[in-house]
């Protein structure tokens, strides 16, 4: 069967496979062959379970950080809006004894509208994304410390926790954690959300060709800004996440998700061209499943940053090839205008 056949199978039958999905599925399936071998009781049910839970929180700030990178901005206080979401639901919780859903409730309210902030400042006022939101990331250190006095948010009720770290059975010998859940119901709301909805197609657009976008009749001040603030409602979700599978609430709970977002959106857009829900959950697994086998093949720790920032670079330049040679391939395949007459 040739190409051309297989393709004709695939629209017939609904599917759509890009090369990049194969590839980093590819890649994953080899990743996990060489650490298996390397050592067997990485593909383990346990095992498996655990880097699918680590996954979760990672994947969901990942995601929100790719939305902004889709509409064709940066988030730099993802981890920060994250951990302050978190922290007012615990403070909510332990501080002001207010119930579980109004608790997680307010803590997602806070994430967007931060996200709401960021996206007025950007969207309306023109300010650019990175300077926006590397002020915002100041501005949170100032509050929580102020809100907390640096001391950590301990005792969270046990039905709280139960979303970060309880378990669903599923068989006698299998447990699906509760947060692998909620992170699975994100992805097919996000899937929906951003490639089949005007508002999703329209922040890509945007982040595509601005110029293209406005000649059409889109306002990219109105889709930068609802970009960020969808940035913002997933971090409020990711932060509760955090704070409940932890059970407690630091001060600088979140700011380690920073780099991690950054190398899970940037590889994801990179490998894929575009903006891909899915791309984001397939690099955020490629990324955990190799801290974890390195992990567990006694890498010192303190090589992982390193590790994930080396990629974050490697990717970088990697993309910016790809696009000088797109466009390079472009202005050849361009016909050639010449004058009348000559």
């Amino acid at each position: 069967m040739g190409n051309d056949e297989v393709r004709n199978v695939r629209e017939k039958a609904g599917v759509k496979v890009s090369a990049p999905t194969i590839g980093t599925l590819a890649v994953i399936a080899v990743l996990s062959f060489v650490f298996w071998l390397l050592a067997p009781r990485y593909l383990s049910t346990n095992n498996i379970i655990d880097i699918f839970r680590t996954v979760s929180v990672r994947f969901v700030v990942s995601l929100a950080m790719g939305v902004v990178i889709a509409s064709g901005g940066f988030d730099l206080s993802i981890g920060h809006v994250a951990g302050f979401s978190g922290l007012i639901t615990a403070y909510m919780l332990v501080n002001l004894k207010l119930g579980i859903p109004e608790s997680i409730l307010g803590g997602v309210l806070v994430g967007t509208s931060l996200g709401c902030v960021n996206g007025v400042i950007v969207g309306w006022l023109g300010v650019s994304s990175f300077i926006t939101t590397l002020g915002m990331q100041m501005v949170i250190v100032g509050l929580r410390y102020w809100l907390t006095n640096g001391t950590t948010i301990m005792n969270l009720p046990k039905a709280f926790n139960w979303y970060g770290a309880g378990k669903v059975s599923v068989t006698s010998d299998i447990e699906i954690p509760v947060i692998v859940i909620i992170a699975f119901i994100i992805l097919l709301i996000m899937l929906f959300v951003m490639h089949r909805t005007t508002l999703g197609r329209r922040i890509i657009s945007v982040g595509q060709n601005l110029e293209a976008s406005r000649l059409s009749g889109i306002n990219p001040r109105i889709y930068t800004a609802l970009a960020l603030i969808l940035s913002g409602a997933l971090c409020g979700i990711a932060g509760v996440l955090i704070v409940a599978r932890n059970g407690l609430a630091n001060v600088d709970v979140g700011d380690k998700y920073l780099l991690e977002a950054m190398t899970m959106a940037v590889l994801a857009h990179v490998m894929f061209g575009k903006f891909k829900t899915h791309g984001v959950m397939l690099m955020t697994v490629f990324i955990i499943m190799l801290t974890n086998g390195l992990t567990m093949l006694g890498v010192d720790p303190s090589f992982m940053d390193m590790i994930r920032g080396t990629m974050l670079i490697v990717v970088i330049v990697f993309g910016k090839l790809m696009q000088y040679l797109r466009n390079r391939r472009r202005t050849r395949a361009a016909p050639e205008i010449r004058p009348e007459g000559a």
